[in-house]
């Protein structure tokens, strides 16, 4: 008794050349949620902006960075701890006793998570596809 399976070289050919793939596909995923966090943290803060010259660096300096290792795939998003107005983030975003909070990151990230997830399962899908 035995099997043949016919064709299979070519998707096995595909699924040995994924990883190789994957880490630069998901690397620009990574990437794009993460400007789009970083969009969205910006506008919520730049709508706060009472007088156009409150907070006009703190709002400059959100930013983000991308980080592979191996097949790590990370981003850190946040305010540049060098940015001159760097300690009114934390002011801003959990409020005083005379100011309410104004929550950026949060809000942020729950907006992005289903954009983020169909991006990772349409970028799966692709290289499964060998489309990607």
């Amino acid at each position: 008794m035995g099997a043949r399976i016919h064709g299979a070289d070519e998707l096995i050919a595909d699924l040995d050349s994924v990883p190789d793939r994957s880490v630069e596909t998901f690397k620009k995923v990574v990437g794009r949620g993460a400007y789009n966090v970083k969009a969205d943290w910006r506008k919520a803060w730049e709508a706060i902006r009472a007088p156009r010259t409150h907070i006009p660096h703190l709002v400059r300096g959100i930013g983000y960075d991308v980080t592979v290792t191996g097949t790590l795939i990370s981003a850190e998003i946040g305010v540049d701890p060098r940015n001159r107005q760097a300690f009114l983030a934390k002011i801003i975003e959990d409020g005083t006793l005379t100011s309410a909070p104004h929550p950026g990151p949060v809000p942020a990230l729950d907006a992005e998570m289903p954009r983020f997830e169909a991006a990772v399962a349409k970028a799966a899908q692709e290289l499964l596809d060998g489309t990607g």
